[in-house]
Formats: structure tokens, C-alpha cells, sequence
């Protein structure tokens, strides 16, 4: 008799809704005119990771502080391009410091700092 394999399920732990919003033009509703700034892109799912100590040390070398990682999956746009897009958690919105991307997980592990 032959033995089956199964596959192991992927389940979804990415809990969060977050919204994405990319570098670009959009029309502003009190002026009228073109106007430079981050539009909504699209709603991302994420899930937290807490910030280690590490990521506290190399948040000094640079003017931006870490203060929050969550991770999504893959996206290459926003892989090539992170400096073009934010990220807004709740009320808050963030710039995107660094990424790291696990490809066998499928997934971005992306380091968060608050957007001025």
C-alpha cells in the first residue's frame, strides 16, 4: 500500500491591518492643484515583532529611531523602493528604515521609525 504525504497547511499569522501609502502626486481637495505627498496605496496585513536591543544600537547611528517592527509578506516594489514608501499603523504613520526579507518564509521583517 502506498503512503501519502501530506503537505503541511499554510495558515495566515498575519493578524494586523495596516495602510500602505507610496511618493506621489495627488490632487488636494482645498486648492485644487497637484500636490506632492504620500497617497494611500492599498491595505497591507502585518504582525508585530518587538524591537531587541540590537535594533536600539543601530537605530543611534542614524538620525531615526526604531521604534516599532512588524512583518508582511514579500513585496518586491516595496523591496527596491523602500524610501517611497510609509506605512500607517492606527494614527500613526511610519517611514520603513530597513528590511530584511526571509525567503523561505515568504516574508519582510521591516524596522519602523516615526515619519516627521
Amino acid at each position: 500500500m502506498a503512503r501519502r504525504t501530506y503537505r503541511k497547511r499554510q495558515t495566515n499569522k498575519l493578524k494586523w491591518i495596516g495602510d500602505l501609502h507610496k511618493l506621489g502626486e495627488y490632487i488636494d481637495p482645498e486648492t485644487d492643484r497637484p500636490t506632492l505627498g504620500y497617497p494611500f496605496e492599498r491595505k497591507i496585513k502585518y504582525n508585530n515583532i518587538g524591537v531587541t536591543a540590537t535594533d536600539k544600537t543601530f537605530a543611534e547611528r542614524d538620525v531615526n529611531e526604531v521604534v516599532k517592527k512588524i512583518e508582511i509578506r514579500i513585496d518586491r516594489k516595496i523591496e527596491d523602493n523602500q524610501k517611497d514608501y510609509r506605512i500607517k499603523i492606527r494614527d500613526q504613520i511610519y517611514n520603513i528604515e530597513r528590511i530584511y526579507v526571509r525567503e523561505d518564509d515568504r516574508v519582510m521583517e521591516m524596522s519602523l521609525s516615526y515619519a516627521n
